[in-house]
């Protein structure tokens, strides 16, 4: 890519954008359709779509918020936009690949957790880099960057770096309102307000989300008695997640321990809620 930001193209139909044929298919969810595609170079990119049936709708809103965030932000923790354009199809992205793997390829769907020296890395790069894009700055003063929905499926995650990815939850200083109102996150990893429906995303959300990803990085993913969405969302917004589980991992250290059980306090009051202070705690000097 030449010069200065994302080309801005208008393109043939089908999935695969003109010039780019289609390579696999990653997945269709009730907003996005996502593809990896290559381009004349053989570079392979990540290709977004509206999902069928959410075009014209929330789906294109959702699209384009990403592409907003993306050329409203520069930061290494976040994916390149290469292009974006229009076609007989819909709107699309083309996007660099996220490197490494998603962190929820890391905790598993058992109950083993991520040995000592792995879970290190992951607190310690994570932290400090949702506390950078939390401070993101340009001539005009505080991005004010919310990711709004920090999950394991959303951190991807290899020791040289982190990338968040699904932007369609965010929220910058250009656009300071969710595109989906009424949505409350990832359960469980969303704070009990927002499950309560009480508090929209935030900075400090994000802090509470990261930790309880965290959390379940280093207990197995059973961070709740609740096994149901419904039962889950009530267990959320009533007690909050089973923190206490950290206990059992005496070969974490007990400052960073105690880091994240405070992140995860049930009242707001007394909660560590701040991305950079969390990530100082987790061992990262953050300016």
């Amino acid at each position: 890519m030449s010069g200065g930001g994302p080309k801005v193209v208008t393109l043939a139909p089908g999935f695969a954008p003109g010039g780019t044929t289609l390579v696999r298919r990653l997945g269709r969810g009730s907003v996005f359709e996502v593809a990896v595609v290559r381009d004349e170079h053989g570079r392979e990119l990540v290709c977004k779509r509206s999902a069928p049936g959410s075009r014209s709708s929330v789906g294109d809103t959702a699209l384009d918020r990403e592409r907003d965030v993306l050329r409203a932000t520069r930061s290494p923790h976040l994916v390149e936009l290469v292009a974006y354009g229009s076609d007989d199809r819909g709107g699309f992205l083309l996007e660099a690949p996220a490197r490494g793997a998603a962190v929820r390829s890391l905790i598993g769907e058992g109950d083993a957790p991520l040995d000592a020296a792995r879970w290190l890395e992951l607190a310690r790069a994570t932290s400090a880099a949702l506390a950078s894009l939390h401070a993101l700055r340009d001539e005009g003063g505080d991005l004010g960057f919310v990711h709004g929905d920090v999950s394991p499926d959303n951190i991807f995650f290899e020791p040289a770096a982190v990338t968040f990815i699904d932007l369609s939850s965010a929220t910058f200083r250009e656009a300071p309102e969710p595109v989906f109102r009424g949505d409350r996150g990832t359960l469980p990893y969303v704070a009990p307000e927002v499950a309560r429906g009480e508090a929209r995303a935030s900075a400090e959300t994000d802090t509470y989300a990261l930790a309880a990803t965290l959390l379940a990085a280093a207990v197995g993913p059973s961070i709740t008695q609740a096994t149901t969405e419904a039962s889950r969302l009530l267990e959320v917004g009533t007690s909050g997640l089973r923190a206490d589980r950290l206990d059992r991992r005496s070969d974490l250290p007990e400052r960073m321990r105690s880091a994240i059980k405070r992140a995860l306090r049930f009242e707001r009051a007394g909660r560590l809620a701040s991305s950079s202070e969390l990530a100082r705690e987790l061992g990262n000097q953050v300016g």
